[in-house]
């Protein structure tokens, strides 16, 4: 999208053949309006100076076989701006298609040709020795409008498209999608009987057990804004991640990041262990949004497809 000679969408989806490019060239609209014109306004000032009786005969024989062959020319850069309309409604249907994968709003047709229609740009007696070119110009010019009016709309549809994407990607580097380390599932989240103190309690998230010196890994993008000891929880990590996510990471062994340290999706942050009140070598990890605790395993391989975009982020 920050090309200005192009439009070049790409749309992901979290199925291995999910990749769709969407390339409009800018520059082919451009020549051929440009040339349309061109041949236009030549016809024009060759049929002013014949009405006005400004030509002599020999000048006329030129100019006709002149005008013939920007009748000739008119014609064809009709058929082109046919092909190119083909082309435009195509692009449209690639834009409906974003649109509906993404639960973007739809736009309807109506809207998408903005008043597109029949203007005469001259009067008939304009064009009175040649009907037929008369007609080829005002088609020409139309289309030339229509292009205009509808490409402006894509190009504005198309980066509303880009925003949302671009955010939507963001928002997903963000948010919790893999589970922190490798190992079995040994306490779930919800109420349990405490291994230690035998006593009910919510557990408010998984503990995922293997071998001390498990790497552990940080699960979204974020920044680390609180990391300490606690006689429970051990040797502890909380990343914040912005867009309502917190993660907390418990019973560490060793760390390897810092305070306000910047960290990324799969970056190693620390290692397994036992420390605080643990009967084995574990890691106790919790996703919290919004400040309210939420079950992780909802988040271990969350798919790009669940990510919800709030309208106060594409502001």
């Amino acid at each position: 999208m920050g090309d200005k000679k192009s439009w070049h969408v790409l749309v992901t989806s979290d199925s291995s053949s999910g990749v769709k490019n969407f390339h409009l060239s800018k520059l082919l609209f451009t020549t051929v309006i440009i040339f349309a014109a061109l041949f236009v306004v030549s016809a024009g000032v060759i049929t002013y100076f014949f009405v006005n009786g400004e030509l002599d005969r020999q000048e006329l024989r030129k100019l006709q076989q002149h005008n013939l062959q920007l009748k000739t020319e008119m014609t064809r850069i009709n058929s082109l701006l046919d092909t190119i309309q083909f082309e435009l409604k195509d692009v449209q249907e690639k834009d409906k298609e974003i649109r509906e994968l993404e639960g973007l709003r739809s736009i309807d047709d109506d809207i998408r040709q903005m008043g597109v229609g029949g203007t005469q740009y001259f009067d008939s007696t304009f064009y009175a020795f040649d009907q037929e070119l008369f007609d080829i110009h005002n088609s020409v010019l139309n289309k030339i409008d229509a292009f205009n009016r509808q490409i402006d709309f894509e190009e504005q549809s198309f980066e509303e498209i880009s925003r949302y994407l671009n955010v939507k990607n963001t928002i997903y580097n963000h948010t919790p999608s893999i589970k922190p380390a490798y190992g079995r599932i040994s306490e779930v989240y919800g109420y349990r009987i405490h291994p230690i103190y035998q006593r009910k309690h919510f557990h408010h998230g998984v503990d995922i057990a293997n071998k001390i010196g498990t790497v552990i890994y940080a699960t979204a993008d974020g920044k680390v804004t609180d990391m300490g000891y606690d006689k429970d929880y051990g040797k502890y990590i909380v990343i914040d991640h912005g867009y309502g996510y917190r993660t907390f990471y418990a019973h560490l062994k060793t760390r390897f990041v810092s305070i306000n340290e910047e960290v990324t999706k799969y970056q190693i942050i620390a290692e397994m262990g036992t420390t605080g009140s643990s009967t084995g070598s574990h890691l106790h990890y919790e996703v919290r949004f919004y400040g309210k605790s939420t079950n992780p395993v909802n988040y271990f391989n969350k798919k790009k497809s669940t990510i919800y975009v709030d309208k106060r982020y594409l502001s």
